[in-house]
Order: C-alpha cells, then sequence, then structure tokens
C-alpha cells in the first residue's frame, strides 16, 4: 500500500507517493491546480494525470491508502469540486483531503512545534504551538495584507519609480528598470500598464526581481524596500510567537522571496534571531508535496 501526497501550484503541480513507512516511491510534475492562477480546463487537465500517474504506480489506484490534495484556492468550493470530480472519475475511490497550500507546507517544513513563514505573491506565517494547536498570522490577501510579499515588493517598487520621478525620492536606477521591463516610456505609461483589466497581482509581483538588479548596483531606495520587506515578514513571525506564548520552536523560511533574495531573507534572520533567540531558524526539512504525502499517511493509516 502507498500514500500520495499533491502540492496543486499556479504553474506546477508535484506529485509525492511513499510506502507505508514514509519511503519515497515515486515523484513526479504536472500542470497547474490552483483555480486562483488557472483555468478550469487547466486544473481538470492537471488532475487525470496526476490520477492517470498514481494508476501506473504498483498497485495501482486500489492501492493507494489515502491522497492528500494541497491547493492555494482550496475555500473556492466550486474549485475543489472540480478537482474531487476529476480524481474519482478516473477511478480513485479511497479516502481524500482538500487543504490549504500553507498546512502541507508545514507539515513538510518542520518537524516539531514551530512554524513556517511562506513569501511568494502573497505571505503568511503559519503554525503548530507544543500542544498541536494551529495558528496563523498575515495571509489575508494582497488588497489589505501581505506585506513583504512578491506582490508588496512588485507595489513598493512602482510606487518608489513615481516618488523618484516627482522628486519626492532621490534618484535611483528603478525607474528605467521599471520602464525598460515594462517597456513604457515614462510614468504615464506606468499608470496605464497598472489599471489595465489584464494586469493584476502575479503582473505586480513580477516586478520583485529588479529590486535584485538595483541592490546589486548599491542603490538605497531598493534596499529600503528591502528593509521594509524583511520587517513585515519577521512581525508576522514573532506576532505569531507572542500569541502562542512560546520562546522557542523551529521556523522555516519558505517561498521565492525568502529563496532567491538573500538580502531580504538575512534581515527575516537577523529580526527574528534578536526578538526570538531560542528559535532554529532553517530551510524547509521537505517540500509541500512530501508533507502532503507525510499527513495522508497520518490521516488514513489504520
Amino acid at each position: 500500500m502507498y500514500y500520495c501526497g499533491w502540492d496543486g501550484g499556479g504553474t506546477k503541480t508535484e506529485v509525492y507517493a511513499v510506502d507505508e513507512n514514509g519511503q519515497t516511491l515515486a515523484d513526479r510534475c504536472f500542470g497547474p491546480l490552483n483555480p486562483n492562477g488557472a483555468s478550469q480546463e487547466k486544473i481538470m487537465d492537471t488532475a487525470r494525470e496526476a490520477i492517470h500517474f498514481m494508476a501506473s504506480l504498483p498497485g495501482g489506484l486500489e492501492d493507494c491508502g489515502g491522497l492528500v490534495i494541497g491547493i492555494a484556492g482550496v475555500s473556492n468550493r466550486h474549485a475543489a469540486e472540480i478537482i474531487e470530480n476529476e480524481v474519482r472519475t478516473g477511478g480513485y475511490h479511497g479516502p481524500v483531503r482538500l487543504l490549504g497550500d500553507q498546512e502541507i507546507a508545514l507539515a513538510g517544513a518542520i518537524d516539531g512545534p514551530g512554524a513556517v513563514l511562506i513569501a511568494g505573491t502573497g505571505a503568511i506565517c503559519f503554525g503548530r504551538d507544543e500542544a498541536g494547536k494551529g495558528f496563523r498570522v498575515g495571509g489575508y490577501g494582497y488588497l489589505i495584507d501581505d506585506g513583504g510579499s512578491g506582490y508588496a515588493i512588485g507595489r513598493d517598487i512602482l510606487s518608489s519609480v513615481v516618488r523618484c520621478v516627482d522628486g519626492r525620492l532621490p534618484e535611483s536606477c528603478l525607474p528605467p528598470l521599471v520602464f525598460d521591463f515594462l517597456k513604457v516610456k515614462d510614468v504615464q505609461g506606468i499608470i496605464t500598464w497598472l489599471y489595465a483589466p489584464a494586469t493584476g497581482k502575479k503582473e505586480v509581483a513580477s516586478l520583485a526581481p529588479l529590486l535584485l538588479k538595483a541592490m546589486e548596483a548599491g542603490d538605497e531606495v531598493a534596499y529600503t524596500i528591502a528593509q521594509n520587506a524583511a520587517k513585515d515578514l519577521s512581525e508576522l513571525v514573532t506576532t505569531a510567537w507572542r500569541k502562542t506564548g512560546m520562546t522557542s520552536g523551529e521556523l522555516a523560511l519558505a517561498g521565492s522571496i525568502l529563496n532567491r533574495y538573500a538580502v531580504i531573507r538575512e534581515k527575516v534572520q537577523k529580526m527574528v534571531s534578536k526578538a526570538l533567540p531560542d528559535v532554529n531558524i532553517h530551510p524547509p526539512r521537505g517540500t509541500a508535496a512530501q508533507g502532503a504525502a507525510r499527513l495522508a499517511i497520518e490521516y488514513f493509516k489504520k
């Protein structure tokens, strides 16, 4: 018998299968599964391909003891029903549970009490205390929250550009970088792009890598954006520990911003370590798909 976990993302879905002892049996990636970033047709295609892959494993679908699927849009019941329907239509009739992507990320990231700090397009601190009770701070969406996320960095870059052009901020290399990236000539071009119907949070977040180029050039405006991002992310962690009363535990740093932006990651580590010196900060111990498979064993193994 085997157990399976899916990590359904906006661009790819990792399918991870393990035996009853948690040893890896198979690991494969397919298309998008996140309803916030993929069409219904693509979601259905990915679910079919993933089920077909599970059917090809030794013992087939009948030998799968449990399936956990993690997606960012799990609260979207219509999307969840589409995925569940494709799983059943594909021939899998065993136990299945759909969870938020932060839940499977936590299960893969740490072993004991603590949290995972995820900073990608959005930002959230999600964890469990010494009693096993779950907690979260942040992650309420780009319109009202998500400081330190890719979206927030992209937004702050745009804000800095208009302020630099106005003279409210010192000279910076960000304006020419943004103009070139968006293929516009001036601030009015930015405004036209920003408020176009096709521009959403992912498009704004796509500007975030420009921060690295600006920091490589020693740009002070860019460093201020990075400092503010690190402060916002650190606040998620320190607030979580204060609310739970914890003083130690694990903290895994995950997501594209903390993985790729060394300056932000190091600042977060420094701020959190200063406030919580007994917290063990490290990269995730495993992937979110591995966490989903781990939860499948925990939930369904008799």
